[in-house]
């Protein structure tokens, strides 16, 4: 029988009134993080191509917090997604702010996005940029592989030294027919991903993610193509009935891993190519170990550095809270099954070449999807980029933490005033009821 774990925490967890969850190269998207203190103002509902989103004006963080504890609709989703709170770890926050579904997310709403609901593909969302190429494996109904080409294909991008104008090879491992009985909406998605054209974008059926050698359309075998990015999200061995598994077959969906990364790495950009894996983080997924597993499978990096790594050992880099606003329209879903799941606890793990000691630092910065800097203890300052990947840290939990207890007791306070109000307004009508 399989030994229970509970969620892995912070080992500083006992400096802080309640355990955190483990911040070790944990890192968040910006557009995340403005959204979980309510400093992300809407876009306007105009036709604007500016490449950037108004943020709020400087402030430091005390007055972020001041703010948005009074007016600034602070995000509860955005806030789980960050902190992973959860009533074995912080009982008190989750019973006076529960968590809420994606869907109530400011940013699922259209004036977040464009006119026609797609991201702005200039925003370096998850640090994609024109002029790349991707390739997903095992995306069901292709909406991950949709939202990634609104974000790569276009210009050539001299940061990445790339000589086309990006591309997205999107692949299943189920064939077309199985796809469109279970999603309903599978044509349109196709329609939408292959009116770029078919040597922009390749949809391929029946990929085995661990003999793309074998399964990829004969023109990318052999690593004749290199891509930028490879991204699998939310790994799981073939299964029947849509049922997860994941309990069941824990050592065979951590080989599974295995034999991915390691069939993927010929297939890499040797400068700023990466293994993209979404995975939920708590129990039982915490018990994979991905940052550890996926690089097993890789035998001897002498070997490895010699063929693909241009001088360089394949590492893990670290992992970025999960936010599938950033990526419309994409919806996770489970295998074989048109039903999502609830993943707020997900972590995209992130895995490429180990940099070099005479790295320059503005070679192909843009394109590496975690921070290169080290690790800061400091919160971020308003304004900051969209585009910014940032690392969480206590300060960024305990911040967030504080803003939303702040709101709920301005909330609290301010519908005991209006029922206050509102029964002293009534209270004289209901005596004349009564008397009459």
């Amino acid at each position: 029988m399989m030994q229970h774990r509970g969620p892995t925490i912070d080992a500083s967890a006992h400096h802080a009134p309640y355990p955190r969850r483990n911040l070790d190269k944990l890192y968040c998207q910006s557009l995340t993080y403005l959204c979980a203190i309510g400093a992300l103002p809407r876009r306007p509902n105009n036709n604007n191509n500016s490449s950037d989103v108004a943020v709020a004006d400087a402030v430091d963080a005390p007055s972020v917090a001041t703010a948005a504890a009074t007016t600034a609709p602070c995000c509860v989703p955005c806030a789980y997604k960050i902190c992973n709170f959860d009533i074995s770890l912080d009982s008190d926050f989750t019973k006076r702010i529960p968590n809420q579904r994606p869907e109530q997310c400011p940013r699922s709403h259209s004036s977040y996005n464009d006119g026609d609901g797609e991201t702005d593909s200039r925003d370096g969302t998850m640090r994609y940029h024109r002029g790349m190429n991707v390739l997903t494996v095992g995306d069901g109904d292709f909406t991950f592989s949709l939202a990634v080409a609104r974000l790569v294909i276009g210009d050539t991008n001299n940061d990445c030294h790339t000589t086309s104008r990006g591309m997205v090879v999107a692949t299943s491992y189920e064939n077309s027919d199985t796809l469109r009985k279970v999603y309903p909406d599978f044509d349109k998605t196709l329609d939408s991903l292959t009116c770029h054209g078919e040597n922009i974008v390749t949809v391929a059926y029946n990929v085995d993610a661990t003999r793309l050698d074998e399964t990829l359309p004969e023109h990318l075998q052999r690593g004749r193509v290199k891509f930028h990015r490879i991204c699998w999200n939310f790994p799981c061995t073939a299964i029947d009935s849509g049922q997860d598994g994941q309990n069941d077959a824990m050592e065979q969906n951590k080989e599974l891993c295995r034999k991915f990364v390691a069939n993927a790495l010929s297939y890499l950009d040797a400068d700023c190519g990466e293994i993209h894996m979404a995975h939920k983080t708590k129990p039982p997924y915490n018990q994979w170990l991905l940052e550890k597993v996926a690089l097993e499978g890789l035998g001897n990096q002498a070997d490895i550095i010699k063929r693909y790594g241009n001088g360089r050992e394949f590492e893990y880099k670290g992992r970025i809270v999960f936010d599938r606003c950033t990526l419309p329209p994409y919806t996770p879903r489970k295998a074989l099954d048109r039903k999502s799941f609830p993943c707020h606890d997900a972590c995209i793990y992130v895995f490429g070449w180990r940099k070099k000691n005479n790295y320059d630092q503005d070679h192909h910065l843009s394109t590496l999807t975690t921070p290169q800097s080290s690790t800061t203890d400091n919160v971020p300052v308003v304004p900051i980029l969209p585009s910014s990947i940032v690392p969480v840290n206590s300060k960024m939990m305990d911040m967030i933490r504080s803003i939303h207890i702040e709101h709920s007791n301005s909330k609290r306070k301010s519908d005991t005033r209006t029922n206050i109000t509102s029964n002293k307004r009534n209270g004289p009508r209901n005596k004349r009821r009564k008397k009459g």
